[in-house]
């Protein structure tokens, strides 16, 4: 990850991919996977209000699983419908939690 500030700005620059990491296979090229996963969680709760954002995939691919969602990195203070269509813009995948 690169941050940089030019002008009033924070520049926050992420790599679409990380690669994959495998300790059972050191030194071998096992892939890669995306680096962010749109993360939707869904609060059950009267007082409670839904979370979206940008958070960080953690390759499980080395234990057999499916990749997970870790903690936010980015929150999103827009719409759902529009959170939906920018992670579809990017080519992320979303993740919905219920709690």
């Amino acid at each position: 990850m690169k941050i940089t500030k030019k002008d009033n700005k924070i520049i926050v620059e992420i790599p679409f991919y990380s690669d994959r990491s495998n300790p059972y296979m050191e030194g071998q090229d096992v892939g890669k996977y995306p680096t962010l996963t749109g993360l939707i969680i869904k609060n059950k709760g009267d007082d409670d209000y839904d979370e979206l954002g940008f958070a960080q995939t953690i390759d499980m691919d080395y234990k057999d699983k499916g990749d997970q969602v870790g903690d936010f990195i980015i929150k999103w203070h827009q719409s759902e419908d529009k959170f939906r269509k920018k992670c579809d813009e990017l080519g992320l995948n979303i993740q919905e939690i219920t709690l």
